[in-house]
This record gives structure tokens, sequence and C-alpha cells, in this order.
């Protein structure tokens, strides 16, 4: 029998008997037991969470990691490690380059290779054979060994026959495609978003269109077929307003915003600095503007991490040669703080609630008989992102040496309370 008791945290969950109020938590073999003001219980362990925010545990809706094929860019030891260090109790994987996860074999590898680590692994296979957007992937094979979600990653789908037969049978499966809507054939050639400061640097620009022409595609598709349509990646303010127009016609549709999308615009890539060379590329104040709009009035739903982590071999190069990605997965909380600094109920929504029902993962709540799935954090403190800090193996962190605002204290999984070291150091 493992106890634990958190002391004062603030909870923030809308869900909650206890959402807005200052409480104590008491953990028994990784159920709340109990919740309230002074309790007198003892416990293995007490965590003062005095002037902390408790949530109901965050979930990354997609992460990439090179493990197998590809171990010195990521592996799962560290993905799991640098999650952890970023909130999440829950995150949604795409594991491997040799072999891609386009099969079952994969799925039940990384799910055993996942148990034991701070953080539960969700794991995502690839939605097309080899993810070359030609063939339907073993999706039912992989559903039944326990994929979360399918994921094409980098590579989008631009058939549309594809993409309803893709849109029906995920249905059935009742498992959401992650649908990545870029139409690259817009945008041959693209390093960096198209607009002013493109044609300042001399790069080929990734046109705003070539993201809001494949969403509208993609919920047509979902209109006339009446099923539901996840998207990932949107960077646009023409995208925010598709989704709000879909959304007000009925279609279910839920979408997700990458971290970095939200702080950083087109002007940081005027120094080339390669960890800035993500996709969707950053765009414009006005972009970043509409995205903060939309997930603030929930046409947006969550916030993803977008973390692709990269060797130096690959990010210390010149730009144009540099791969796509940063590693972004430690960072999220701060992207967010320092982006906008949302409001706490937005915290919660973003990275907890949302992506849960973006996935079609059952709600979960700060109350007694539930699991003890918790986010522990401070959205006020702030601290110096030193390299020691980082826990991903990935060179490619834009945040870092940086001073960021909101720190993660720690988080409980499977009833067991895991420290951030980070948050130990600058305690």
């Amino acid at each position: 029998m493992t106890t634990i008791l958190i002391k004062s945290a603030q909870i923030i969950d809308p869900d909650s008997a206890y959402h807005g109020r200052q409480t104590d938590i008491y953990i028994k073999d990784g159920i709340i037991e109990s919740m309230g003001s002074d309790l007198e219980i003892t416990a293995d362990k007490e965590i003062n969470a005095n002037g902390l925010v408790a949530n109901t545990g965050w979930l990354d809706i997609l992460s990439y990691c090179g493990e197998p094929g590809e171990e010195w860019k990521e592996d799962l030891q560290s993905l799991a490690a640098a999650a952890h260090g970023g909130g999440f109790t829950h995150m949604a994987v795409l594991a491997g380059s040799h072999p891609l996860p386009d099969q079952a074999a994969a799925i039940s590898a990384l799910r055993k290779a996942g148990e034991g680590l701070p953080v539960h692994f969700l794991p995502l296979g690839n939605i097309t054979q080899q993810a070359k957007g030609q063939e339907m992937a073993e999706l039912h094979d992989m559903a039944k060994a326990g994929a979360a979600g399918f994921s094409d990653g980098d590579n989008p789908i631009s058939d549309s026959g594809l993409i309803s037969r893709l849109m029906e049978y995920a249905t059935g499966l009742n498992v959401p495609v992650l649908f990545f809507p870029y139409d690259k054939k817009l945008a041959p050639g693209g390093r960096m978003h198209e607009g002013v400061q493109s044609t300042s640097l001399g790069l080929k620009g990734i046109p705003a269109v070539s993201e809001s022409a494949a969403l509208e595609q993609m919920l047509q598709i979902a209109s006339w077929l009446k099923v539901p349509v996840r998207v990932v990646r949107i960077s646009s303010a023409e995208s925010v307003e598709v989704l709000r127009k879909a959304k007000s016609a009925g279609i279910d549709v839920k979408a997700a915003v990458p971290a970095l999308n939200l702080l950083y615009t087109d002007e940081h890539l005027e120094s080339f600095n390669e960890n800035h060379k993500v996709l969707p590329p950053y765009r414009t104040e006005k972009d970043r503007t509409a995205l903060w709009q939309g997930l603030s009035d929930g046409t947006i739903d969550a916030v993803m991490s977008n973390h692709h982590a990269q060797d130096i071999e690959n990010k210390a190069v010149e730009f144009e040669y540099a791969g796509w990605g940063a590693s972004s997965i430690q960072t999220v909380l701060q992207a967010m703080t320092g982006g906008g600094r949302p409001d706490l109920n937005l915290i919660a929504s973003a990275l907890s609630s949302g992506p849960r029902k973006l996935m079609g993962l059952p709600k979960v709540s700060l109350n007694p008989g539930q699991p003890a799935d918790i986010t522990l954090f401070s959205p006020t403190a702030e601290w110096v992102f030193e390299q020691s800090m980082n826990d991903s193996k990935g060179v490619n962190q834009p945040l870092l040496g940086k001073t960021l605002k909101g720190m993660v204290n720690g988080t409980v999984v499977a009833g067991v309370w895991h420290a951030n070291p980070a948050a130990v150091k600058n305690a």
C-alpha cells in the first residue's frame, strides 16, 4: 500500500467539486481517497503544495521518438524524462524510423517498452504504409494491439479518396486519425512562412493557404460523410476561421495547435536559427493572435508539443538543409505562459481535458474515487532553462538558456509521485 498526501493545492478542474479551492488530496494505492481542508492523515509521502496548482494530468497529442532506429536523436527513456519534466502524465507517441510504426508488432513493442516509465505512452501507428500517403496501413490490427491513434507525422495525406476512406474506417474503429492539413504542392521547397520575412531572407515560403485549403478539403469530406475529424498542427489565422465556421455548421471537428506557434512568429527566423525551423512554420503576429483567440473561444481544443528531437548533424547546418522540428515537450507550459499568459482554466483545458476529448479518451477529474492522475505546477515561478536541466537528447531546444515563467513541480502517475528535478534544483 502506497499513500500520498498533497497539502494545500489550488484545484483547477471544472469537473471537480473542489474547483477553485485550496485543498488537500489524499491518495491511496493510486486512487484519490479523500479531499478537503487540513486533512489530518499520515501518508508515506507528504507534498507541500502551498502556492501550487493541481490539474488532472496533462496529455500530449503527438510527439516523435527516434527509437527504434534513431535512438541517438531520442530514445523512450529520454522522451519520458523530458515529458515528465514538462508536466505530462500521458503522451501519444509516434515511435521509430527503422522500422516505422505501421504494423501491430510496433504498437505492442512500444506498449511493453513504456512499462515502468514516469509517463504513460499511448502508441500511435502510421496512417499509411511506410507513411507514404498511398496505401492504408493495418489500422485494424494496430488498434487491436493498443494503438491510441494514427498519424503520418510530417507526411501529409492529400489524396481525397484515401482521406474519405480513412475517416470512415477510423470511425468504425473508434480510434482517431490525426490529420495534418498541409498541401505540399502549394509550397514546393518551402522552408518558412511565405510573407515579408521569407522574401527578406531569400527563403522559399510555405503559404497559409497550403494549410487552410487542405483543412477545407478535410472538413468538406467529413461533412459529406457525417463523421468526426481530428486535425493537428493548426498554425494560421485562415485555418482558425475555417474551423470556427465548421464548428458553427455542426461538423464534429477537434483541433490542436503546437505550443511554439503560440509563442513565436516568423520574425524569429531573422538569425537563421535552425532550432526555429519547424513544421508547420511560425507565421505572423496576426496568425499568432488568431491562434490564441481560437484557443480561448474553443475553436481550437488543445495545445500539443509537436516534439521532434534532432541531433547536431541535422541542425548545425545551413538553414536550407536543416531538419524539421524542435525539442519542445519539456517547455509547453512555458511557451503558453510566455506567449499569452493564459488563465489557469485555459491551461487545464488546453493540456488536459481538451487533448482527452480530441483523442476520445475517458474523462478524468480530481474527485474522491478517481484515479490519481495529477500535474502539480506553479504558473508564476521564474527560472533559467540550463542545459543540465534538458532531459531530451534533442539539441534543437529553442527555449534553452532563456528565463522562463511557469515550473512543473511534479506529477502523480499510477499512484507514484515523480518530482521534477528542475523544480528541486530551483527550489
